[in-house]
């Protein structure tokens, strides 16, 4: 029998109306996936029909409040995601922005051989930032193999690096500065479509990284992926 996939998700009070989408989409391709959210609060304001689990982060003291990143655009929610490893006791979770789209199964992926691996993830190919010399991952969708990054304390490193460096992207960079390329996988564009991955005839998963206003904006590309979803 085959192993449900776990999916977690990490957010902020103000993008839960937004994980709705998402979540609907998720769970009309992999109808046997079990939800984990990293969270501000015990509830979220809908449904999650099918077996989860809400994390309450709120009163976490990993990221003071006098660190380096916390007067980022972004918030300590995303960086509690290098935290995954210690937070979630699984083997193993398809990491998912909030602003994605399911379009396909995800057991594919799911079923990834990440042996002695940290995570599978696509790489920028068609972004310019490079803050590392090498090759630039997206975060927004990462297969993690939970066991290994235990084993190599991974958590730990990330977490120090968060409160004595300033960085642009939080746990993407950070994931980017520790994850050397011996320790992950490339995931086929399909699973993260977006615009610095690059597009396919047929995505698995529609990103829309770089749009902070992609709940609105009508001209965004791939925006009727986004629409069969809302609410009327």
């Amino acid at each position: 029998m085959r192993t449900p996939v776990n999916v977690v998700y990490s957010l902020s009070r103000n993008l839960y109306p937004w994980l709705k989408p998402s979540i609907t989409s998720l769970l009309e391709h992999n109808r046997d996936a079990k939800i984990f959210v990293l969270a501000e609060d015990d509830e979220l304001p809908f449904e999650i029909p099918c077996e989860h689990e809400i994390l309450n982060m709120s009163g976490q003291q990993i990221f003071p409040p006098a660190g380096p990143n916390m007067r980022s655009e972004f918030t300590y929610m995303a960086m509690l995601r290098v935290c995954t490893p210690e937070l979630i006791q699984a083997e193993r979770v398809i990491q998912l922005d909030v602003d994605t789209i399911v379009c396909d199964s995800l057991a594919p992926i799911w079923e990834t051989d990440l042996d002695g691996k940290w995570l599978a993830w696509a790489p920028e190919i068609l972004g310019r930032y490079k803050p590392f010399g090498r090759e630039y991952y997206n975060f927004g969708v990462a297969v993690l193999n939970l066991r290994q990054l235990r084993e190599d304390r991974a958590p730990e490193y990330m977490v120090k690096a968060l409160n004595c460096i300033q960085l642009r992207f939080l746990d993407q960079d950070t994931m980017n500065m520790f994850a050397l390329p011996d320790k992950t996988v490339d995931l086929p564009i399909r699973y993260n479509e977006c615009f610095c991955c690059g597009q396919t005839d047929n995505p698995a998963i529609v990103h829309f990284a770089g749009y902070p206003d992609w709940m609105t904006n009508r001209a965004m590309p791939r925006r009727e992926y986004l629409d069969r979803y809302l609410d009327p």
